[in-house]
């Protein structure tokens, strides 16, 4: 409905007009594509509507629905929310770029959205003629039934997006808040949420819902003194002596992030977690990749939770390769002393042949035994890439 030939009056924003107005958008300039981006400003035409009064009778043929007497822009040049085609906004009067010659009201400027339905999903104005005919709103977004608005709770700021988006400042208490009670009554916590899953609304979307950080596709709870009810993914904690208590049980200043993926990457620096206390990592696979190396470092490294846990023998400590290394070629030096001797074994009567042999095959095995091994570098019994204290 957006690429259509405009053939409405040109725009009214002259003096005369009221300072403030309720008016009914008729379409939004939000590109290039528009068929009047050129004639109205082009980038200074961007986010801006063209509207008439509400006052005015609704003409349901073709051209009626094109038909306007405005173009107003949005007032706040950092905080935007752009209406669609047959919802309502307010207007005030204010001046235009050409400040040498300008009046208080030259220009028109929308303030905000009429809540006419008391909704933050669409409040398109209705046909008067028709109640039950489907209110065009443009292209780019469908009405969602399932959409419903957040509940408040007492002294709430709530930021609501058109689609499930919402910023929620709170810490008042109520009947209908589950996070806040007379032990943290006041305290403050923030919710941001992308997309909320409707569990417990009516057919209409109108009811009002909370947030859910396990069923809404994403979300950050920032929070002061509270508990939040996030089941965990994995909830494997064999590493630990004290497990640490999970977030539907902990109570206190905490944040939480939730969502199917997680991605922390730090383009130009480092990515660095410290706690005071530990940092549990648990999942199906836990997978590190070094460019230059892994190191891990503590006054003790356990591989395995039975390593941890063991007492006493059960504790098996890993061998250092060139410290084992040398005390295989003094056991092997003492052997091949030992082979070599039988090699000339005799019994004062003449060579013991049997003992004679196994020596001289012993020498030669531990000549052998004795080339894989290197106390001082590199060797074949040791590992290129993992190195110990």
């Amino acid at each position: 409905m957006l690429n259509i030939d405009f053939t409405g009056a040109a725009a009214d924003n002259s003096a005369q007009a009221q300072p403030t107005e309720v008016v009914r958008v008729i379409d939004v300039i939000m590109d290039d594509t528009h068929p009047m981006y050129k004639d109205l400003g082009e980038t200074l035409s961007l986010n801006s509507i063209l509207y008439r009064p509400i006052s005015d009778s609704v003409d349901l043929t073709e051209e009626g629905d094109k038909e306007y007497t405005g173009q107003a822009f949005p007032l706040d040049p950092n905080i935007k929310t752009i209406p669609l085609k047959n919802e309502t906004v307010l207007l005030v009067r204010g001046p235009n770029r050409n400040f040498s010659n300008s009046g208080e009201r030259d220009v028109a400027y929308y303030v905000s959205m009429v809540s006419l339905f008391n909704h933050p999903h669409i409040n398109a104005y209705p046909v008067f003629d028709d109640p039950g005919s489907e209110v065009n709103i443009g292209e780019g977004i469908d009405f969602i039934d399932s959409n419903a608005p957040l509940q408040a709770f007492p002294g709430d700021t709530i930021i609501e997006g058109r689609l499930g988006q919402s910023i929620r400042l709170s810490g008042g208490m109520s009947e209908k808040n589950p996070f806040t009670n007379e032990d943290n009554k006041n305290q403050p916590f923030l919710f941001i949420s992308n997309g909320l899953t409707n569990t417990n609304q009516n057919e209409n979307g109108f009811e009002p819902i909370l947030e859910d950080i396990d069923k809404d596709p994403s979300s950050i709870y920032l929070t002061s003194d509270h508990t939040i009810p996030l089941t965990l993914a994995n909830k494997k904690r064999d590493s630990y002596d004290n497990k640490p208590d999970e977030p539907s049980k902990y109570k206190g200043n905490q944040v939480l992030v939730n969502a199917g993926r997680l991605v922390f990457n730090a383009k130009k620096d480092d990515i660095l977690l410290s706690s005071i206390n530990s940092v549990g990592i648990n999942s199906k696979t836990l997978n590190l990749d070094g460019k230059d190396f892994v190191c891990l470092d503590a006054e003790k490294i356990y591989l395995g939770s039975r390593a941890r846990s063991g007492q006493g023998i059960a504790k098996q400590p890993v061998l250092k390769g060139h410290e084992v290394e040398r005390y295989l070629q003094s056991l092997i030096d003492i052997i091949t002393i030992m082979s070599n001797s039988m090699t000339v074994a005799s019994n004062g009567g003449g060579p013991i042949a049997s003992i004679n042999t196994a020596g001289s095959n012993a020498t030669a095995q531990l000549k052998s035994i004795r080339s894989l091994i290197n106390p001082t570098g590199k060797s074949n019994l040791k590992s290129l890439k993992t190195f110990v204290e």
